[in-house]
């Protein structure tokens, strides 16, 4: 009784964190490092594959309502819960497959589990909500050096069950550090211009539309720079939609018509790849009328990248995802759905970027945790490589 007691303790306390821990106050977030320990505890392959299905579950709730209305043309409200469900089953599976009931195999099954989760294809590009991502809340602008002493910490809470008792304590008393923000704050010389256009299509030929919105784009944007000179001006993802050499020109000239020549535009957009069927998902800068880009390193699985399809948007896993601002600072740009994963961030931070821009098309669940999420989430990086952060969306 009192094993199966502890087991569910364990499962609730971990689903209870996925709920609170990425869609409520900033400092919050300090709490998903809590999850991992809790998996040291469990005392079977079962519970331990139920405390990260609890956990991802809760954490990626969002998931249900937003696939109902990113896939409402086509699908049911019951294909948009499997696809849920089926992939916060994918996300659990490799912590239950590699759990040891040998504490010592048990650091190395974390590890292992980790890896093949968030870092290794192809679990890695479904691998949202790494819980690593936190840990900036125990070492701030460690980078690289923090993620491997959480993986240490994490070693010793397999080693040792006091430890990982004073190790949850700890992690719980981390949301009352003082000083901490609920906002990524400014960054110098940018100007953020979030747009409420709502659906923005990927992989659509809706140009008569884009040419319409490009139109508002503008005027919006000459109302908002008079009589300022922001050295870089970020727009959302997929602002520019499906974007032919013709939609191209119009862009270059209208932004050179609107800004000053010392002032970068950042946007994003579609760019048709061969016959026009395949594209890249990418953010442009345009700058004194030269173009620079960066393409999206991971779209989104099913709904945007489809690999035996002739259609969709091109997968890059290798891309720096770097773009270099006119003033010599170095951007890591993570476009929507690269901010939930793991791969991009690694890839980027590589690079040693200045600042993070973060840019995302979200009218499909702004009504759910996920904006949230992901918010918390290119905070949570931000913080741990000490890297400001500025974020763009489309709503």
């Amino acid at each position: 009784m009192t094993k199966h007691f502890i087991s569910l303790a364990l499962i609730s306390v971990s689903f209870a964190i996925g709920l609170v821990g990425l869609s409520s106050l900033q400092s919050l977030s300090a709490l998903i490092l809590a999850v991992p320990v809790l998996w040291t505890f469990a005392g079977s392959r079962y519970t331990a594959f139920l405390v990260m299905f609890a956990y991802n579950l809760a954490a990626s709730r969002g998931l249900f309502h937003g696939a109902a209305v990113f896939l409402s043309n086509n699908h049911t409200a019951v294909e948009a819960a499997c696809l849920w469900v089926a992939w916060v089953f994918g996300l659990s599976l490799p912590f239950e497959i590699f759990w040891s009931d040998k504490r010592k195999r048990r650091a190395i099954a974390l590890v292992l589990a980790f890896m093949t989760t968030y870092v290794i294809p192809p679990f890695s590009l479904i691998g949202i909500l790494n819980l690593l991502a936190a840990s900036g809340w125990i070492f701030p602008n460690y980078g690289f050096g923090g993620l491997l002493a959480m993986i240490g910490l994490y070693a010793l809470c397999v080693a040792d069950k006091r430890f990982a008792a004073v190790m949850l304590c700890v992690i719980a008393l981390m949301p009352f550090e003082v000083g901490v923000s609920d906002s990524e704050g400014s960054v110098s010389g940018f100007m953020s211009i979030n747009a409420s256009f709502g659906k923005l299509g990927s992989g659509s030929f809706a140009f008569e539309s884009d040419f319409a919105r490009a139109s508002m784009v503008f005027a919006d944007l000459k109302k908002r720079v008079y009589g300022t000179s922001p050295d870089v001006i970020v727009l959302p993802e997929t602002i520019a939609g499906r974007l032919n050499q013709a939609g191209l020109e119009l862009w270059k000239n209208e932004i050179r018509q609107i800004v000053s020549d010392d002032t970068a535009v950042i946007f994003g957009a579609e760019l048709p790849v061969s016959d026009g069927r395949k594209y890249d998902n990418a953010a442009l800068m345009l700058y004194k009328g030269n173009l620079s880009s960066v393409r999206q390193r991971i779209p989104v699985p099913y709904s945007m990248w489809r690999p035996f399809s002739e259609t969709g948007a091109n997968l890059h896993m290798l891309d720096g995802g770097v773009l270099v601002l006119p003033d010599g600072r170095r951007a890591a740009v993570v476009i929507c759905y690269e901010s939930f994963l793991t791969w991009p961030w690694l890839i980027s931070m590589i690079h040693k970027p200045d600042v993070i821009i973060s840019i995302a098309n979200l009218w499909w669940c702004k009504d759910t945790s996920i904006p949230v999420s992901m918010e918390r989430f290119v905070q949570l990086w931000g913080r741990l490589f000490g890297v400001s952060v500025v974020m763009v969306r489309n709503m």
